[in-house]
């Protein structure tokens, strides 16, 4: 079993799309206007609803939630230096943490206040990066 979504909440739509597919690079699968943005990542796929009206029923079930999650994109362990310098160059405040030999972590928030982390997945035994 694997994570096939993950789901963050997000006030403004516009912000966090230009955010996600500006400042981290993502590419835009499917959006519908003033409810969610979905991002296709490696194998598995990353939601982001408008909290208020993912709320409403509609045609699936409803999605209700707040903004203040937490999601880890994996990176090759060897770009963390790249990935730090291109989040600051965006103004964006970076937190570095070592898990000793395992590798390194970059914590920082999305405009939503969601706090995302990017790391090798080696920092939990997951394959080389």
């Amino acid at each position: 079993m694997r994570a096939l979504e993950t789901c963050l909440y997000v006030d403004d739509l516009d912000r966090a799309e230009a955010f996600y597919s500006e400042v981290l690079g993502l590419t835009l699968y499917a959006k519908a206007a003033g409810r969610h943005l979905f991002y296709r990542l490696e194998g598995s796929m990353l939601l982001l609803f408008n909290p208020a009206a993912s709320a409403l029923p509609g045609e699936v079930p409803s999605h209700a939630g707040k903004p203040g999650g937490h999601a880890c994109l994996s990176i090759p362990r060897e770009e963390t230096d790249a990935w730090q310098a291109r989040l600051e160059r965006h103004g964006l405040e970076v937190t570095r943490y070592a898990w000793g030999s395992r590798g390194e972590s970059l914590y920082f928030k999305d405009p939503a206040g969601n706090v995302l982390e990017l790391a090798p997945g080696s920092i939990w035994g997951l394959g080389p990066t």
